[in-house]
C-alpha cells in the first residue's frame, strides 16, 4: 500500500467523520501526479455503492439516484454533471474504472467520489465502526 492510499482514506474518514478541519489538511497532502491518485478512494466507494444497490442498478435507477442526490445538495449541484456522477455510480457497482480505463479528469473523480461516498454511508447508516470497517475494507482491497 502506497502513502497516497493511506492519505486518501485518511481524507475519506475525515470526511465521514466531520471533522472538516481534519479533512482540509489531509486533503492538502494529496498529490494528484500520484499514480495511485484515486484509487483508494474510489475503492471505499465502489464498496459503498454495492452496498446501497448490492443487486446492482439499472442506468434508470442510477439515473434517479444521481438526480436525487443533485437536488438534495443545497448547493454546488452545478459543479457536477449528471452523466458523469452516473458513469461513475455505474463504474462503481461494476468494480471499478470505465472500460477505457481511468477517468480523464482525476479532481473532478475524487471530489465527487468523496461526496457520493459520503452520501452513501448515511443512507447505509454506518455507525463509526461501519465506516473504520469500510475504510479496512478498502485498504485491504488496495493491497490484494
Amino acid at each position: 500500500m502506497t502513502s497516497a492510499t493511506d492519505t486518501e482514506l485518511d481524507v475519506l474518514g475525515a470526511l465521514l467523520a466531520f471533522d472538516f478541519i481534519g479533512f482540509a489538511q489531509k486533503s492538502a497532502a494529496l498529490d494528484p501526479t500520484d499514480p495511485h491518485y484515486g484509487q483508494a478512494v474510489g475503492a471505499a466507494f465502489g464498496i459503498a455503492a454495492r452496498r446501497r444497490f448490492p443487486q446492482g442498478a439499472t442506468p434508470q435507477e442510477i439515473g434517479g439516484y444521481v438526480a436525487e442526490f443533485l437536488g438534495s445538495l443545497d448547493a454546488g449541484a452545478g459543479d457536477f454533471d449528471p452523466a458523469f456522477l452516473e458513469g461513475l455510480m455505474a463504474d462503481g457497482l461494476n468494480g471499478g474504472t470505465p472500460p477505457g480505463g481511468e477517468h480523464p479528469d482525476p479532481e473532478a473523480t475524487i471530489q465527487a467520489r468523496l461526496v457520493l461516498t459520503l452520501r452513501l454511508v448515511r443512507e447505509l447508516g454506518l455507525d463509526l465502526d461501519q465506516q473504520r470497517e469500510l475504510l479496512t475494507e478498502a485498504t485491504r482491497r488496495m493491497t490484494a
